[in-house]
């Protein structure tokens, strides 16, 4: 069975601890965010994997990411529910608001019995004979320590109300208390039967099942999971798991399982490198790492194959390194050709994150679409620039690798607006549309023909550079330009277009920095090792083990 870190079964309780150790200890043990923010839950379920162990343990992490167990239950089903009244549609749906329908509801209200008790059995030998006299009850944890609650009520006047019954049958004072904005609830999935309450103040409820995966939210994951209620509402859902298994499951999102080993262990030691620069990424909201694009895509252990598994542990410890540093390594589908220094992207100059022509690379994915001058007006009015219409645009720069550093698009009023690096690829991207700038290595051409003393020549403007002292080529516009000829210098002029399209066609597809994930395939296919490929796409790196990691 696969355990996170050993239990501390006489821990102290680090109330109000700090939230994230030691930067080395995080690289073990890293917590990935899996709904936060605008997607926090009222309510999230957990099902151990049918075949494997069942149950949870459930208590909480310390500040050094070791799980300090309070109480566990063998159910194989269990949700988590902020302590508000809570109500059950079908679907296992739940609900923090009276809803038109439901079947069931979870009262946030409950009896507590007045005394402190030392242990989880203390607590459970009372349940046991409340449970005999009729009364549900359950184990809660608080600062202060072990308590019993019994039932679960709609408001604190119907849970005072079972008071004399309950000191009847156990012969103890107990008072109402409810609606806790610090409080965790644990019940049985799809029904109102709580199985232990969390409520030590600002500390974070932990799970961790005896399962070696479980399931949530159609995803199966290895590890334990946290819950924390930002500002006392909706619930924050972290997986708490090691640097390897969480490696195990964003391998198979962002490179195919299918694909050969070795460029399985570079997409393995590009993941693990990059996820250690970027910890602490999302520390305000009590994690590491997210599991989306903003760090890297981790769905955890459900596509995840043998080959996959095998290429993570087969670089388990080591990590790309520049000056005996991690590096940041930044990866993409593919470069279409050529990588790019990540200073024309980023601004920001990096030594071992620059252009290399992709030799070995074999798919180079072309794209192509035809953009209207009102198409392109309409998308940069809709992403928040103040422009007049656009009259024209084009590529004004390349970069030295063949890639585009620098658009510019020229407006009616004579003014230009110009996107350079990063912008120069998603200026014109909408989640509207599917027309997209796929990389940063692509052209703009038009069917606009140059003019010279009314001649025309057989290309397009696209297809026209002017060169300059220094060398470098740069795309005309056709706005102010003369010609030489035998006679002298002549005004160039520029037709209408007569389709009124403008065409972007490019390869690759990403940001163009660092690892090429097609180029990685191709040239394991062509039997370079994963250390070879790794150095390949980042210049003077080493792989190897980390100082302190």
């Amino acid at each position: 069975m696969k355990k996170l870190f050993s239990l501390l079964l006489a821990a102290l309780l680090l109330f109000g601890a700090a939230a994230f150790p030691s930067a080395a200890a995080s690289y073990e043990i890293l917590k990935i965010g899996l709904y936060y923010g605008s997607n926090a839950l009222p309510a999230a379920n957990l099902q151990n994997v049918s075949g494997q162990a069942s149950g949870y343990q459930l208590g909480y992490y310390d500040a050094n990411r070791s799980f300090v167990p309070l109480y566990t239950t063998d159910e194989v089903y269990i949700t988590v529910v902020k302590d508000k009244n809570m109500y059950i549609g079908d679907g296992k749906v739940y609900y923090d608001s009276l809803p038109s329908s439901y079947h069931t509801v979870i009262g946030a209200y409950h009896l507590q019995l007045d005394t402190v008790l030392s242990s989880a059995g203390e607590a459970d030998a009372l349940i046991a004979a409340l449970a005999g006299a009729g009364l549900p009850a359950f184990a809660a944890y608080t600062a202060e320590g072990y308590r019993v609650r019994v039932g679960n009520y709609a408001s604190s006047v119907e849970a005072a109300a079972i008071a004399p019954q309950v000191s009847a049958v156990v012969g103890m004072t107990a008072s109402a208390v409810g609606e806790s904005r610090s409080c965790y609830t644990v019940t049985v999935t799809e029904t109102n039967t709580i199985l232990f309450e969390l409520d030590m103040g600002g500390q974070a409820l932990g799970i961790e099942p005896y399962s070696e995966e479980t399931w949530f939210k159609g995803q199966t994951y290895y590890g334990g999971f946290e819950y924390r209620r930002a500002s006392g509402n909706d619930i924050t859902v972290v997986n708490v798991v090691s640097m390897d298994d969480y490696l195990k499951g964003v391998i198979p999102y962002e490179m195919s399982p299918s694909w050969p080993v070795e460029a399985l262990k570079v997409q393995a030691l590009c993941a693990k490198s990059y996820a250690v620069t970027c910890i602490g990424k999302h520390n305000s909201q009590g994690f590491d790492l997210c599991n989306t694009t903003d760090c890297q895509v981790y769905y955890g252990t459900k596509t995840a194959t043998d080959n996959s598994d095998s290429a993570v542990e087969a670089v388990s410890g080591l990590y790309v390194l520049y000056n005996g540093e991690v590096a940041e390594t930044y990866y993409h589908a593919s470069s279409g050709g050529w990588t790019e220094d990540a200073l024309n992207v980023w601004g920001t100059d990096i030594p071992y994150l620059k252009a290399v022509e992709d030799t070995y690379l074999t798919e180079l994915r072309p794209y192509s679409f035809s953009v209207t001058l009102d198409e392109v007006t309409d998308i940069l009015r809709g992403k928040g620039y103040d422009v007049a219409d656009i009259t024209d645009f084009y590529v004004s720069e390349f970069t030295p690798a063949g890639n585009v550093r620098e658009i510019t698009f020229v407006q009616s009023n004579g003014q230009t607006l110009v996107f350079s690096g990063e912008r120069a690829r998603t200026c014109l991207n909408t989640s509207s549309s599917s027309k997209r700038i796929n990389s940063h290595r692509y052209t703009v051409s038009t069917d606009a023909r140059l003019y010279v003393n009314g001649t025309a020549p057989d290309k397009a403007i696209g297809q026209y550079y002017a060169i300059g002292g220094d060398g470098r080529t740069a795309p005309i516009s056709g706005s102010g330009l003369y010609a030489v000829t035998g006679s002298g210098t002549s005004p160039v002029d520029v037709s209408g277009t007569s389709s009124g399209q403008y065409v972007i066609s490019g390869t690759g597809s990403g940001h163009n920095v660092g690892m090429s994930q097609c180029g990685a395939r191709d040239m394991a296919h062509q039997g370079f090792t994963y250390d070879e490929i790794i150095q390949f796409y980042f210049t003077g790196v080493q792989v190897g083990p980390a100082n302190g990691l």
